[in-house]
Formats: structure tokens, sequence, C-alpha cells
């Protein structure tokens, strides 16, 4: 297949690049700047320059080949609206092919038990725009539309667990919110790297989650950053974290526990994860590069 990648410069959409190329694909990955391109040709794809606010460009791009994986977004409060003329964009200029989406855990319905794609929530808030995101790509006429539902990506040093690192190791403290015994499914980058292109390889649409077979508790999870941080592990109330770090606390204080069977149906495994013993065992190996102190990760 011949595949665009937006975001093939980020943590996930590298992933998703490197694991395409050694299935035999060809990759094209969006690349907004020169250093951005480099990385897209180390992961062994074409850059193709642009951002997400170059609707042409996207339109092109995706017009040109057999399918998208759209794992990019930006980070302002102009989120939904870029996300929405993006992604329009590149479903309009579509004829037939596959388009997979990205979105996140914090659609499914919060609950300690892993929840499967058809219980959906309407996370509100800031958030909302995920609800007409997913439907985006799941009506879109005449194109193959796929939803991968991420939980906390882990591994390799990267993704937003590489923050909760840094964080800590700056704070001089890793703090669960208050019992931490809320849970969050996690996976590794990349068998979910893995899945995307079983998804692409495959006859499938709909909503995937794609995530290991148990929910970490906070607490233990705070207890290997601590460990990987070096420093000592402690918790706070979730009025405290949310005046700390805004939003985000409230992410990190909820339940998003996702159940993987209908992915998994598909034959995938997430073999990378299971080996290290999850992002706990990931977090305590140095070959996972948590470890090492680093500067304050930074957006693609």
């Amino acid at each position: 297949m011949d595949v665009f990648i937006t975001g093939a410069s980020g943590f996930i959409g590298s992933a998703v690049a490197r694991a395409l190329v050694a299935r035999g694909h060809r990759v094209r990955g969006l690349a907004r700047s020169d250093a951005s391109a480099a990385k897209v040709r180390a992961a062994g794809a074409e850059p193709i320059l642009g951002d997400l606010s170059q609707v042409d460009v996207l339109a092109r791009a995706a017009a040109a080949g057999d399918g998208v994986v759209h794992t990019a977004a930006t980070t302002g409060e102009d989120r939904p609206t870029t996300d929405e003329a993006a992604v329009t964009a590149m479903l309009s200029a579509m004829s037939g092919g596959v388009f997979i989406t990205t979105t996140g855990a914090p659609r499914a319905r919060s609950s300690r038990v892993p929840v499967p794609e058809d219980e959906s929530v309407n996370p509100g808030g800031a958030l909302e725009w995920l609800v007409a995101a997913e439907s985006r790509v799941l009506g879109a006429a005449g194109v193959r539309g796929l939803v991968v539902r991420p939980p906390i990506v882990y591994g390799d040093g990267g993704g937003p667990v590489a923050g909760l690192v840094y964080g800590a190791r700056a704070a001089g403290v890793a703090r669960c919110i208050d019992d931490g015994e809320n849970r969050w499914s996690t996976v590794h980058v990349r068998d979910l790297a893995v899945a995307y292109a079983m998804l692409l390889e495959s006859d499938a649409r709909g909503v995937f989650h794609a995530a290991e077979a148990s929910p970490e508790p906070m607490a233990a999870l705070f207890a290997a950053i601590g460990d990987a941080a070096g420093v000592p592990v402690g918790s706070w109330s979730l009025a405290e974290a949310l005046a700390a770090h805004g939003p985000l606390a409230g992410f990190l204080a909820m339940d998003a526990a996702l159940d993987a069977t209908r992915l998994r149906g598909l034959g995938w495994s997430p073999e990378v994860g299971e080996a290290l013993g999850g992002v706990c065992g990931a977090l305590r190996d140095p070959a996972q590069g948590y470890r090492t102190p680093r500067a304050a990760p930074q957006v693609p």
C-alpha cells in the first residue's frame, strides 16, 4: 500500500511509519520543518512538507495513495477546528481507500474494568470535539473509516510517560492523585504501531481499542515513575494537581480501562509491552531510555 501519515515525525506517527515500511509498504509522512523531515526520512518514509493548516497539501497527499493514518494534532485551542478542516480536506480528496484517525481513551466509558468500544461516551469539556471527529471518519462516504483509541502510550523513552518522568525529576517527587487506585490502560508504542498496520491491511472498519490486558493503577505507575526519575513518591489532592497542571491532572485522576478484544480478534497481541512487563517494567528497564535525564520533551 501507499500510505500517507500525518504526525509522521511524532511519537506515534514515526512508530507507525517504521512498522509500515518494515511490512513492505510505501510511506509518505507530513513534516512541518526540516528537522521533522529528517525524522520522517529516518523512519524510512518520504517527507511531504506542510502542516495541518495547509489543507491543499493534505488533500493532494491523501488523494495520491491507498490510505491515510491521521496521528497529528495541534496543541492550542484551535485543535478542534484545525482537525475538522484537515480531515474534511483529506476525506473529500480520497476516492476509496482507508482512513484511520486517532482519538483516545476518554471516548470510552470511565471504568476500572476494561470496557469495549460500544460503551462510548461524550467526554464533554475540552474533549467534546472528539465525538464529531470520530463520526466524521466513520460516516465518510466511499472510504473505509477506522478509529483507533490509544490509552497511555509508552516506550522507547518517549510519549506522555516521558513528560511525567521529567516533571517528577524537576519537582523532586512523583505524585499520584489521592490514593492512586484509579486505573488506566497502557500500550507500548511499537505494539500500537503494529495495530495501525494490521487495521490498514485488514478489511475492518469501525472503532478499535489498542491496549494491554491489565489496566495499571496510578499508584503503581507513579511508583515506577519515581524510581525512573530517582525521586520519592507521594500523593496530592485533585484540587492541588489541577491548580498545578490544569486539565491534564483531571485525565490522570479518571479511570480509563479499555478492552481490546476486537483488535485481538484480528490477530493483534501487545508482544513488546508484555515482554517488558508493561509500562512499569519499561520504566525500570534502562534500555527503554526513561532513566536517563534529558531535556523537557518537545512537541515534534
